[in-house]
């Protein structure tokens, strides 16, 4: 990276929470300051899936991208960006309901 321009944006694309992501923060933190935290954003899905409840995206460089389908409640959409920013992160979660499904790619998690 000794060859790469530094930019604010590229400086923030690589914030990391400042202390591990607790279970308790991940839950109890409004939404909105979990995401700056971490450097998400929640991205309507363009095309709507009927089975797609959610999916975390991190590259190389830029905010990570919570891509969530538009007919989701809010709460839904707020319990859901929050697992799957969690998941990403790798903070500790109690087992999934045998209803919810996740898997990686790319990775281990």
């Amino acid at each position: 990276m000794a060859n790469a321009k530094l930019s604010g944006a590229h400086l923030r694309a690589e914030a990391a929470p400042a202390l591990p992501l607790t279970p308790a923060r991940l839950f109890s933190a409004p939404l909105s300051e979990l995401l700056a935290e971490t450097n998400a954003e929640i991205i309507d899905a363009p095309t709507e899936y009927e089975h797609f409840e959610g999916v975390a995206l991190r590259q190389s460089a830029g905010p990570i991208q919570v891509v969530l389908p538009k007919k989701q409640s809010a709460r839904e959409r707020d319990t859901m960006a929050r697992y799957l920013v969690g998941r990403l992160l790798g903070t500790p979660m109690l087992p999934l309901p045998a209803s919810l499904e996740a898997r990686s790619f790319g990775g281990a998690l």
